[in-house]
């Protein structure tokens, strides 16, 4: 059995029970023995650490004093060999296998530090004590940590039940270690060739020092002592293993226990029996969340029981924790896969955010964790398990994330990492690609100091072989430490709402709101003021400088300038600063034009107060001074400016298209809408849609960065640097780089067998190497996207990122939003289905009529407005004088109807009005479904004439609104004749269809995202030439309920993705990108803006409310024109 942790410092607290280190069999501690020599937190490894800094700095001062007072130096020869073993992995595995990890690494340490001393080399001491200075302050505080947080680490722990299986196959090496095995044999044959042609063991010495990969090791050193500081401090994570952060860079899947992904509350998921569709059974079984020991799982919703009949039961769940979303989302960003188990609970709306879900098998959770482990790591892969009871996964895991649990629950100390939430975790993963990144510029700089040491080593050219091997390293101690910096100073992400506000009563929202303690403040002036132009300049400069072919020229430049061609270097140099700051400047140029374009007044929100004597106070706020459970009022045509839950309304109507894509305006109500989908909760506001008519007020429910439309920007990873002829260049060279330099070892050995000056011999060889390298040809690919992006603006388009023109020609499939975007959304009235002898005409006529304007304004309604536009042409059908009297649409009366002189004139919902028709033809439910199945609205058009008797009655009720309404009401239930349908759709964008006809003939496949329903979304997409079934459609639903491989599946199946959220677009182009293919999104609304930064490149179209569409793309469409 292996020991459960160290003995914790007895005097932290009197009366603390230690936890015992010492296994209860001695003779047990064997397969699983402890993962260190020193146990963490007991101060061995901190005093050791100290100790090396010490004899560094001890080392560095008699360098010091014998370079001042020439003190005899040890020759190359000697100091080169030992340094050299240091750095060799064959001897360090062996030494390790007989003495331990850390008395070799103590060892090696000493006879470095002691043969630099000697050798009088104080630049390579002081690097070497500037790591062991990293080393003992991530030490200590580490056992400050430990100390600080003994009194909570003294109950039982979470072990494994018995020795786990030695690691098959072995694990895989990180970067850095496939760069010392690969630089251990550059070393050997290097010194060795040197030594022998040069008949100078000196020379053999100064060889080994000058391919010294010590860059490659102080990075890693730098950015994991570091890190592990600044977790340590922040009380975020406790160390275990002192080496796990150092394997950071390895790990490329994450097994995450669905338990930890879960919190404690628990939320309504869905009923089941009769009264599943009754509201007021959902509001009782809502109620029953305040019951603080209701249990997971299918319960009996009191009073549901009708008669004889069973019990409507509810079923509870876990709600996903805060921070689940962030979480996940990371493991995007790591570029790493995120795999669980499917246990009972599942882990709901997160099943997208996983690439892989595997299934019990009968197994326990902890199993099936072991068993995807294993099968992860036999497939060659690092893994990490994250969990906080799964104790033999988290021993078997090349990194283990052990998560605290609650306070009467075993502690997993067979982890690696002890965090204790989320929080935690969420840091360990965004150090991930921290730490590939730091690995590949200690790799990148080892070779460059190594390459220009060794031209150093050449007699007649003036330096020293071992100084750019320390310059490289201090650049990689400068690195590793930023690099870390920044992952401990990254802030949290913010936790996500988990309440489902469109499934609670108003009264339910007013108490959830009031005993909520969270508000959202607004943001830090220093966050939203805009930065200086010039940090905008320097950082564009910045990113065009990381394009691959920058190290190589770089390193090429400084060669030619070691070797006595400082021209040459000059003009290498040139070309890459100039190529920079021109890409910057266009690139700058392109964002201040569409600052200009979009500068607009952001619309103020009515904040209400309500007096204790009932009366109400309105005052003006901007959007981002909100804060939950503030009082909001909407009225016509005002910008949504946060989410909120309708407590009143009157007539209000809703245009959502911005968010959902939905064309029609939205007809709000009070009552909740439980289990519905965003487009569905008609109880809700959400931020940046229209009001389209009527008033309402709403509680505040979410602000700013936390709003519906505004949540899916945490899904996108970053924007792609892979585009452009700068990364092809890249990749060729990549290719080609080997081969030019054996081309130009080979050039340099001809010269030395035609007695060419050594010198000279290799200047002709690195030049060779040098101009295998395209260095021009950024400069020509940027001067040619100028010009192409400046003739594109006289187009009427704006090329906000040069390197997307190129990228436009690689597209694999175009994504598609379609309303505002393949459509005007604009309504206008498609069809007209007449019945009998009625005629369109008179069908028109009475159907304007059924909702006259108010005072002869124009329509607000939009679907009044397409019925007024598509009545113009009948003689007559416009009213001159207004109506006698009017029934307008309302919630829970899908119909509108007025009266002028005798006629009663009505329009509205088919399934009511044809029950309102006394003599009906058959098929008339067929044709409405005709029409629905094209994706129309329909509204059914009847009349009426009314006797003189009726007549009284409404005028003797002119005085009462009330009273004249309700028996205006009456004479719509019965009596009606009916004239036909008209259907209603959203106008197709001029040139759409061409567009898609025109891909198609290019072979490039095209996806429609929509918010609209299924059925319409199908229905369009035909009209604009896309040949499909029914099954190239998905909705949201089903979407949602597949891993991240069956999206990928998804994808590459389906055409049309309808009743989408904002997230939703976000992974459907996510999904396209990890499945290999380049993608561009097409969109106009703040809806596609996420999704439009997810794809390769991103296209926006300008439209009415589209600004987040333009700040995001990489493409702007000026005039609308798609």
């Amino acid at each position: 059995m292996p020991p459960s942790m160290p003995a914790l410092i007895d005097d932290v607290e009197p009366g603390l029970q230690p936890i015992s280190l010492i296994p209860d069999n001695p003779g047990e501690a064997d397969a699983s023995a402890p993962r260190t020599a020193a146990e963490p937190g007991d101060g061995f490894l901190a005093v050791g650490n100290a100790a090396m800094a010490g004899l560094s700095a001890v080392g560095l001062g008699m360098a010091l004093a014998g370079r001042v007072l020439r003190f005899p130096r040890l020759p190359a020869s000697v100091q080169g060999a030992v340094v050299a073993l240091e750095h060799q992995p064959r001897v360090r595995r062996l030494l390790e296998e007989r003495i331990g990890k850390r008395t070799a690494d103590t060892a090696l340490g000493l006879a470095s530090t002691a043969a630099n001393a000697l050798a009088v080399a104080p630049s390579i001491l002081a690097v070497d004590l500037a790591v062991n200075t990293f080393r003992a302050v991530e030490a200590r505080a580490d056992t400050r940590a430990w100390s600080r947080r003994a009194p909570h680490l003294t109950r039982p722990a979470a072990r494994a039940e018995g020795p786990s299986d030695a690691r098959t196959p072995e694990a895989p090496a990180g970067q850095i270690e496939q760069h010392l095995q690969r630089n251990s044999w550059v070393q050997a044959i290097g010194a060795t060739v040197a030594g022998i042609a040069s008949r100078d063991p000196n020379l053999a010495g100064n060889a080994a020092l000058a391919t010294v990969p010590k860059a490659a090791r102080s990075t890693q050193e730098a950015f994991a002592a570091t890190l592990g500081r600044g977790l340590a401090d922040k009380d975020e994570a406790l160390q275990i293993d002192p080496d796990s952060l150092r394997r950071l860079d390895r790990i490329d899947v994450v097994i995450l226990d669905p338990r930890v992904l879960r919190s404690e509350s628990l939320r309504l998921v869905r009923l089941r029996g009769a009264g599943e569709k009754d509201l007021a059974v959902w509001e009782r079984a809502q109620a029953m969340l305040a019951d603080d020991d209701l249990q997971p799982g299918w319960h009996p919703v009191p009073g549901s029981a009708r008669g004889r009949g069973r019990a409507t039961e509810a079923l509870f769940a876990p709600a996903p924790h805060p921070l689940a979303v962030a979480t996940l989302a990371q493991t995007q960003r790591a570029e790493v896969q995120a795999v669980t188990v499917d246990d009972a609970a599942g882990v709901g709306e997160l099943r997208p955010a996983f690439d892989e879900i595997i299934p019990l098998a009968g197994d326990s959770i902890g199993d099936a964790l072991l068993r995807t482990a294993r099968t992860y790591q036999q497939d060659g892969h690092s893994v990490a398990v994250i969990s906080s009871s799964a104790a033999q996964a988290l021993s078997a895991a090349d990194l283990g994330v052990g998560i605290l649990p609650d306070d009467d629950q075993p502690q997993p100390l067979d982890a690696d990492l002890i965090v204790d939430g989320l929080a935690g975790v969420w840091r360990i993963l965004h150090a991930l690609p921290a730490a590939k990144e730091a690995s590949r510029r200690g790799v990148n700089l080892s070779i460059g100091a190594s390459a220009l040491g060794s031209l150093l080593l050449i007699p007649t050219v003036r330096g020293n072989g071992p100084e750019p091997v320390v310059l490289g390293a201090a650049a990689g101690l400068m690195s590793g430490y930023w690099s870390a910096r920044n992952v401990v100073n990254a802030r949290l992400p913010r936790p996500v709402p988990v309440d489902e506000w469109h499934a609670m009563s108003v009264e339910q929202v007013r108490n959830a709101l009031a005993a909520s303690s969270e508000s959202t403040s607004a943001p830090d002036a220093a966050d939203s003021a805009q930065r200086n132009i010039v940090w905008q300049f320097l950082d564009a400069v910045r990113d065009e400088l990381s394009d691959p072919l920058t190290p190589v020229l770089g390193l090429g430049a400084t060669a030619t300038a070691i070797l006595g061609s400082p021209i040459d270097a000059l003009l290498v140099g040139s070309v890459l600063v100039s190529n920079a700051f021109l890409a910057a400047g266009q690139q700058l140029s392109a964002e201040l034009r569409l600052n200009r374009l979009l500068a607009h007044q952001i619309p103020p929100a009515w904040k209400v107060t309500i007096r204790p004597d009932g009366t109400r106070d309105r005052v003006q706020v901007l959007p981002e001074q909100l804060q939950r459970g503030d009082l909001i009022e909407v009225g016509p045509d005002d910008v949504v400016p946060a989410d909120a839950r309708l407590v009143e309304l009157e007539k209000l109507e809703v245009d959502e298209a911005s968010l959902t894509g939905e064309s029609l305006p939205v007809t709000k109500q009070i009552d909740a809408t439980p289990g519905a989908e965003v487009a569905e909760r008609r109880c809700m506001l959400f931020a940046g849609t229209t009001v389209a008519a009527g008033t309402g007020l709403a509680l505040v429910t979410a602000v700013g960065p936390d709003t519906e439309v505004r949540r899916a920007a945490d899904l996108v990873t970053s924007r792609h640097s892979d585009i452009g002829l700068g990364h092809q260049l890249g990749q060729i060279t990549n290719r080609t780089w080997p081969l030019s330099m054996v081309a130009g070892g080979l050039v340099s050995a001809l010269g030395v067998l035609r007695r060419t000056p050594l010198q000279q011999a290799v200047g002709q060889g690195v030049s060779v190497a040098v101009a295998a390298v395209p260095e021009g040809m950024p400069v020509v690919a940027t001067l040619a996207q100028h010009a192409s992006a400046h003739r594109l603006t006289k187009s009427g388009v704006l090329v906000r990122v040069p390197r997307s023109v190129e990228a436009l020609g690689r597209v694999d499939v175009v994504c598609f939003d379609k309303t505002g975007t393949l459509s005007e959304n604009r309504l206008q009235v498609t069809e007209v289905r007449t019945v009998a002898e009625h005629s369109r005409e008179e069908l028109l006529r009475c159907a304007v009529r059924a909702t006259p304007s108010a005072k002869g304004q124009n329509h607000v309604d939009a679907t009044d407005a397409a019925i007024v536009a598509a009545a113009e042409s009948v003689p007559g059908a416009l009213a001159a004088e207004p109506a006698d009297a009017h029934l307008p649409f309302r919630s829970g009366r899908p119909f509108a109807a007025s009266v002028f002189g005798t006629e009663l004139t009505i329009k509205g919902a088919p399934e009511v009005l044809l029950a309102a028709c006394g003599d009906v033809a058959d098929g008339m439910d067929e044709v409405v479904e005709q029409l629905a199945d094209e994706g129309l609205r329909v509204l059914a058009v009847a009349r009426r004439e009314l006797d003189p008797a009726q007549l009284a009655t409404l005028s003797a009720d002119a005085d009462d609104p009330d009273a004249q309404l309700n028996a205006l009401t009456k004479l719509c239930d019965d009596g009606l004749t009916l004239l036909g349908f008209v259907g209603i759709s959203d106008t197709p964008r001029a040139g759409s269809a061409g567009l898609l006809a025109e891909l198609h003939r290019r072979q490039v496949p095209v996806r429609m995202i929509t918010g609209d329903h299924p059925t319409t979304g199908r229905a369009i997409a035909r009209k604009m030439g896309l040949q499909l079934t029914a099954e190239q459609v998905i909705t949201g639903s089903e979407w949602e309920s597949l891993s991240g491989k069956e999206q990928e599946r998804a994808v590459a199946e389906r055409v049309v993705f309808a009743r989408m959220s904002p997230a939703n677009k976000v992974q459907v182009v996510q999904a396209l990108e990890r499945s290999g293919k380049v993608s561009a999104m097409v969109g106009d609304g703040a809806n596609d803006a996420a999704a439009i930064r997810a794809a390769t490149v991103g296209i926006g179209i300008v439209a009415q409310g589209s600004d987040a569409a333009h700040t995001a793309a990489d493409v702007v469409l000026l005039d609308g024109k798609i």
